[in-house]
């Protein structure tokens, strides 16, 4: 009986063994979908330290540690026809937006997918970064100690939902299309937020916009420039006109920038100088009145040079104007930001700076809205680090 019972254990182990090496002999079927991203880049940005903080208004003096910025990026290729980006900032509210299902806390969540017999043409779906002409938002943002109004998205929806469409003409030249929500919030709530109220506006149908923008690289890499103009409504036949002018240019240890931009809102869903004008009318908040015809401009420049490999200067001036172009004035409030920082990297190769910085900001006003100026300034030590948590390159 024994005997029996191992000839049936030795034939049905060979059996099995034969069947494997036959599986095994086939062709395999080629993998469609790789089993790990081809690329993928997991980095958290953080920047904090102490700071002193001096206002106009002494009840807002304060010296304390903060941490300004802090955001997780994860991106990289799935393929070399699919590249993916996610990222947020876990120091911001997660509620969701009205407009487009996301939260303020998440700048980025889009696909972007190459095609062509050069990969030459592109389209991105998701909320990704406007492509307004600027070099402001395409620095880290761990690197700027202060932002324009702009950039803060005050008066422009700077991360929004969307869909892009790119064409490489050559190595030199890019062009596009990008259509977008023009802000994030519906109407009401945008406005009810804000403490204002519709009045004679009516929300949009289709509260979106266009931007046709093009990116060139000059003098092998020296010269940038990224110029649009964005077409965009929010309330009822009330458009909004945008032109931006990004410049940058790199010799040697020096680096600079020059953003010059200009938007004309039928319908001041930026509320800035709308504010300033219902306050000006007497109005309450909660009772404000959104304004036609408002017009913001803004230019701001940064320059930084390279000591050495280790330490580095920075220095950033901006200037926007905010008004009204049929009452009082187009430039009901100025706004002015400057600082001037050092900063000294340690580590070779890593993206970790430790900085001193003076940031200052000052707000002004036109003299018939009878308010007092606006000054603030900052001591800033600290250190801003990029970690890179995951770097993956199948």
């Amino acid at each position: 009986m024994m005997k029996k019972i191992v000839f049936a254990a030795l034939a049905l182990a060979f059996t099995l063994d034969s069947a494997a090496q036959e599986v095994d002999s086939l062709p395999k079927k080629q993998e469609v979908i790789p089993t790990f991203a081809k690329k993928l880049n997991i980095d958290l940005f953080f920047r904090g330290g102490g700071i002193s903080d001096s206002y106009t208004d002494d009840s807002k003096n304060s010296t304390h540690f903060v941490i300004d910025n802090a955001r997780l990026n994860l991106q990289g290729d799935f393929n070399e026809d699919l590249f993916y980006r996610v990222r947020f900032r876990p120091n911001l509210p997660f509620n969701a937006t009205t407009q487009d299902g996301g939260t303020s806390a998440l700048d980025y969540a889009f696909l972007t997918y190459r095609f062509g017999s050069a990969r030459q043409w592109d389209v991105t779906v998701g909320k990704q970064l406007a492509a307004f002409g600027a070099f402001e938002k395409e620095i880290n943002p761990l690197y700027e100690y202060i932002f324009t109004d702009y950039l803060n998205g005050v008066y422009n929806n700077v991360f929004l939902s969307g869909l892009t469409l790119g064409y490489k003409i050559n190595r030199a030249h890019k062009i596009g299309v990008q259509l977008h929500n023009t802000v994030n919030t519906k109407f009401a709530n945008l406005l009810s937020s804000k403490g204002f109220v519709a009045g004679d506006f009516k929300a949009s149908k289709a509260p979106i916009g266009m931007y046709l923008f093009w990116n060139t690289d000059l003098l092998d890499g020296k010269l940038k420039l990224r110029y649009s103009y964005n077409l965009s409504q929010y309330a009822a036949n009330n458009l909004t006109h945008s032109l931006a002018l990004g410049n940058w240019y790199k010799s040697g240890r020096h680096t600079l920038y020059l953003d010059l931009s200009y938007t004309y809102m039928g319908a001041d869903y930026g509320l800035t100088a709308s504010q300033l004008l219902s306050a000006y009318d007497g109005l309450a908040k909660n009772n404000y009145l959104m304004q036609k015809n408002a017009v913001y401009k803004r230019a701001v420049s940064r320059y930084d040079y390279q000591l050495t490999d280790r330490w580095s200067l920075s220095a950033k001036l901006g200037i926007e104007q905010a008004g009204i172009t049929q009452r009082l004035s187009e430039q009901l409030r100025t706004n002015y930001i400057y600082f001037a920082a050092a900063q000294y990297a340690p580590l070779r190769g890593q993206d970790l700076r430790f900085y001193l910085a003076y940031v200052g900001n000052t707000i002004s006003y036109d003299k018939t809205l009878h308010l007092k100026n606006e000054q603030m300034h900052r001591i800033a030590i600290g250190a801003y680090y990029t970690l890179p948590i995951l770097k993956t390159n199948n």
